[in-house]
């Protein structure tokens, strides 16, 4: 899930460097025909460049485990997926699941969007972009660390193309609120659902992961919204 490693905030030069530090990271750890490995000449990046041919491209930011990744990946063969996550173990567990089912329509990224200077894709790169629970920081001093704010809902909004949707999962009840509030004050975004804006009934086709599936079953809500680029 998007968040950051610690409550210290990096000085500038650390922003800088990150890119070009995190892909000698990247070198030394993963190797593997789904990985994006990437320097910081290569940014902007385009999605359709990197898988081309395929019909739609969607971006999972915060991918965990890659369980609803990899079963949106078999779904829609017609789709380039995107993957991105911080926690290298993680990737690595990703990696496993897409060398299992050996699907070309995908690539992994290993990056902490807090870190990056500048634009990471070009914009209007994606046709859907899915954020899963993203960590709700829910102390008052790790607030500033949350992954939504106005800025961040402009970077996302920018990503799609016309037409493109936003969704987010969340079984935080104020965080949940916090981001759909966001949303509703983009005037290029609209809501796909009805008022109040969201659903907690699970979509028949809609992959969860075992974290969304516990918490289900422990009795708690989870909330999805689903917002259309619409200008």
């Amino acid at each position: 899930m998007p968040e950051l490693e610690s409550d210290a905030t990096p000085s500038l030069t650390y922003r800088e460097n990150y890119v070009r530090r995190v892909s000698e990271e990247n070198h030394l750890v993963f190797d593997s025909p789904y990985f994006w490995d990437v320097e910081p000449e290569d940014l902007p990046l385009d999605p359709r460049r990197r898988l081309p041919g395929f019909e739609r491209a969607f971006l999972e930011i915060g991918f965990g485990h890659g369980e609803v990744l990899e079963q949106l990946i078999q779904q829609y063969p017609r789709t380039a997926f995107i993957g991105i996550e911080k926690r290298p173990y993680r990737v690595r567990k990703a990696l496993k699941r897409l060398k299992r089912i050996g699907s070309p329509n995908a690539a992994l990224l290993r990056l902490n969007l807090d870190l990056i200077d500048g634009p990471l894709f070009f914009p209007g790169s994606f046709d859907h972009i899915l954020i899963n629970h993203p960590d709700p920081w829910p102390k008052p001093r790790q607030k500033h660390h949350r992954f939504f704010d106005v800025q961040r809902v402009e970077w996302l909004t920018a990503l799609l193309t016309k037409g493109g949707t936003l969704k987010v999962a969340s079984d935080h009840t104020e965080y949940f609120f916090h981001i759909l509030g966001l949303l509703e004050l983009n005037p290029d975004l609209e809501s796909h659902l009805p008022a109040p804006f969201y659903t907690s009934w699970p979509e028949p086709d809609r992959p969860m992961s075992r974290y969304e599936r516990n918490r289900r079953a422990a009795g708690e809500i989870v909330r999805m919204l689903r917002f259309t680029k619409v200008k």
